[in-house]
């Protein structure tokens, strides 16, 4: 392995303007119908009461129920499918979100071994990849006989800074750079020797400040 330093990247408002796993399955769910956008709207739209119902069930059991609400939408539809929408979804909403503060951040020579680490689902993610040319870690989807069950097979939240120290183990390598948004990822975070976090208020800084990062506002 001829890579210097691990360059870990977050995906979603890190570097693209979107919650790709949410955009995503709105994304479709608007292809399968109105009544499939429909039930994405009662449970994922801020309007709806059914979603504040399930906010509120979620911090009482200390889940994200949203989450896995709509991620139950995907249930029944194939790996192939599901790829060919992550491709659309990618081309036609997610590329024209690109955060470009976020992506000058990101090593252009190929000394560096860049991955995205993202809390969101496999396909999404793994177009990201493809399209830039880095490799990745996901939250996976959990699958049985080429179909999506609706559930997650793992799941990343939270759990960053443990894909990278097995990372930077497994490639020998001994500097770690991290660009993030996300305040789970404080752990990930606070691993890293050099730590650029993606804010879009100054009143973000408050929550970062001991770890000392470079601020990037966007």
């Amino acid at each position: 392995m001829n890579a210097k330093k691990l360059v870990v990247c977050d995906v979603c408002d890190t570097l693209y303007r979107s919650n790709t796993t949410f955009d995503f399955i709105r994304f479709v769910s608007k292809r399968g119908g109105p009544l499939g956008f429909f039930l994405f709207s009662v449970l994922a739209d801020r309007k709806s009461p059914v979603f504040y119902f399930l906010i509120l069930a979620g911090k009482i059991m200390r889940k994200d129920i949203v989450r896995s609400s709509v991620l139950r939408m995907l249930g029944g539809k194939s790996n192939e499918e599901l790829m060919l929408l992550a491709h659309l979804f990618y081309h036609e909403f997610l590329i024209a979100r690109a955060n470009e503060k976020a992506f000058q951040l990101l090593p252009e020579n190929s000394v560096d071994m860049v991955v995205l680490i993202s809390s969101s689902i496999d396909p999404v993610v793994r177009v990201i990849a493809q399209e830039c040319k880095f490799s990745f870690v996901s939250s996976q989807l959990e699958w049985k006989e080429g179909i999506a069950t609706g559930y997650l097979e793992t799941d990343l939240t939270g759990r960053k800074h443990e894909v990278a120290k097995r990372l930077m183990h497994e490639s020998s390598l001994d500097r770690l750079q991290v660009i993030t948004d996300n305040r789970s990822d404080w752990k990930l975070v606070s691993l890293a020797d050099e730590r650029f976090v993606i804010i879009r208020s100054e009143g973000e800084r408050k929550f970062w400040n001991e770890l000392n990062p470079v601020f990037i506002r966007v």
